[in-house]
């Protein structure tokens, strides 16, 4: 026998979390020493959002992540992270404290809730593959059992609360924690799938292949490049789907986002007779806007558990295994000629450093380019952020984390905490504008009290770039910090402020020579410099 407390903390530990994030609360203390006991170690972070979108970060690295708060104000000001990750199909198990079970019965106006003591569970189970309250030591084993599986089944986030008296109640001992992930087939329906779309690419003069992020959520990046190997299909991933084969792949023709895509990738695209989408997720700002940009009759559309061709549907159809299907059914072909330039281009040329020359967008990331390797992680804030660093060339083995389908601002400091935790091997890169860098700079702290080493450019443009170029106004403008002081005042790493090249060519310098420590850039650009994809996303969205 063990406690309801111990067995889903040992529950959390199967199923992959080496860390927990969260911030501690009344009605969840008890089952914070249970964490404390078991074998991950518990972050506590600055506040609960924080907490969510370093977890969410995690989980794109580690497969899946965890976060714990108190009741209500907790998990309610966690809901915005959650709900992100269930738009990107992450594997987030949520865990808040509750209200004593006995409580439930009376309806009493407790601290942190409004009296009625579903509230929190009933707006969770909308944003998660399943929702559970443990009601009793008996149950609560399997109940926690069939919500995690869940979790780690569907790639979504799951929900669970434990109430603070139920903590320490017996319950059976946790044995082996093994979980089915395979998403399965109906096999007539999968090999009429197989058929209508190989049939179609056979007879196809020029098809290219969308590569989006739900091959990597469900581990079978392996299958989707040895199909594009076999085929010698040219290929673009989205924004959420960057280096979800490498870059360095002959084949590749770019990121495509519609109207702020690379300009090959959105050429090759234009001229597509079929377009066999992967995994990707068919946002407005993944198609630039363009919504209808590819034709209904040129479309090949596979996602997690489902087919679409045409007008035809295919239900009970797994990405992996229509994946498998097509390199089964299609010839090997050598690589098409394409009159582009591989991206890998951006390397070829040297960046001659100008030392009393203003920086701009465009230069940065020219010589960003120069600077990123393979035990980088690159972590770009949503805004101009975002749309620059997309362009940049990665190296085989760099990771992009990117929240290019929810777009919550101020997700990129947290994340950085999720991703160096998940990946201790591998430095941080991180974009971010001066504004989402307001919402939450306070986990800076956190980094720095984790000893982590991240590099973090703050792009100090003076207000909200992205609004500006959709629409200005005064309400776009916000207070001008002194940015590069702030490690000083937080207590770890180093910070500058930067103007010209030659003052950003010695700052990545001793960024690269200090490299246990966190290095924090401050550079200062024109309130109007950003990158031409946003500026062409900026004109679809007017």
């Amino acid at each position: 026998m063990t406690t309801v407390g111990k067995y889903l903390a040992k529950r959390l530990e199967q199923a992959g979390l080496r860390h927990i994030f969260g911030v501690p609360g009344d009605y969840v203390l008890s089952f914070f020493d249970c964490l404390e006991e078991s074998g991950m170690k518990v972050v506590t972070t600055c506040n609960e959002l924080n907490a969510g979108y370093a977890a969410d970060a995690y989980a794109r690295l580690n497969g899946v992540g965890g976060v714990c708060v108190t009741y209500g104000v907790g998990g309610f000001s966690l809901f915005n992270a959650v709900v992100g990750a269930f738009a990107e199909r992450l594997p987030l198990i949520v865990v808040s404290g509750g209200p004593r079970i006995y409580e439930r019965d009376y309806h009493h106006l407790l601290h942190h809730t409004i009296g009625d003591m579903n509230l929190q569970y009933d707006i969770y189970e909308k944003i998660t593959e399943a929702s559970v309250i443990l009601m009793s030591p008996e149950e609560a084993p399997q109940r926690i059992d069939d919500t995690i599986s869940a979790c780690l089944r569907s790639k979504r986030p799951v929900y669970v609360e434990i109430p603070q008296d139920l903590v320490s109640k017996p319950c059976s001992d946790p044995g082996p924690f093994n979980v089915d992930t395979v998403i399965p087939s109906d096999k007539g329906a999968l090999e009429e799938a197989v058929t209508e779309a190989s049939e179609m690419l056979k007879s196809a003069a020029r098809p290219l292949i969308l590569a989006g992020v739900e091959p990597h959520r469900f581990g079978i990046r392996g299958e989707l490049r040895a199909l594009v190997d076999h085929t010698g299909y040219p290929f673009a991933t989205t924004l959420l789907g960057k280096t979800v084969i490498p870059e360095k792949h002959p084949q590749f023709v770019g990121v495509y986002g519609g109207s702020a895509s690379w300009d090959d990738a959105r050429r090759v695209a234009a001229e597509a007779d079929i377009v066999l989408s992967l995994g990707a997720l068919m946002t407005d700002i993944h198609l630039g806007k363009r919504t209808t940009f590819f034709e209904t009759d040129k479309m090949i559309a596979a996602n997690s558990d489902s087919v679409k061709i045409k007008h035809h549907v295919y239900d009970q159809v797994s990405l992996k295994d229509f994946i498998g299907g097509l390199h089964k059914a299609l010839p090997s072909g050598s690589a098409r000629e394409l009159q582009i330039r591989h991206p890998s281009e951006a390397l070829c040329k040297d960046f001659d450093v100008t030392s009393d020359r203003k920086i701009t967008v465009k230069r940065f990331y020219q010589r960003i380019n120069h600077f990123i390797r393979d035990d980088h992680t690159i972590v770009a804030e949503t805004g101009d952020a975002l749309f620059s660093a997309a362009n940049l060339f990665l190296p085989e083995k760099t990771q992009f984390i990117d929240q290019a389908f929810y777009l919550s601002i101020g997700y990129s400091i947290p994340a950085t905490l999720g991703v160096q935790l998940a990946g201790p091997d591998r430095r941080p890169v991180t974009f971010v504008g001066d504004g989402a860098f307001q919402m939450t700079v306070q986990e800076l702290s956190t980094i720095i009290r984790e000893g982590l080493n991240p590099v973090i450019f703050l792009m100090n443009n003076d207000g909200y770039t992205v609004e500006r170029v959709i629409h200005d106004g005064p309400y776009n403008d916000i207070k001008m910090w002194k940015y590069h002081m702030i490690p000083k005042i937080f207590g770890g790493g180093w910070g500058a402020v930067v103007e010209t090249e030659g003052e950003l060519e010695e700052s990545i310098q001793r960024a690269e020579k200090e490299k246990d420590k966190l290095a924090f850039i401050e550079v200062k650009l024109d309130k109007w410099d950003c990158s031409e994809n946003l500026k062409n996303l900026a004109k679809a969205l007017k």
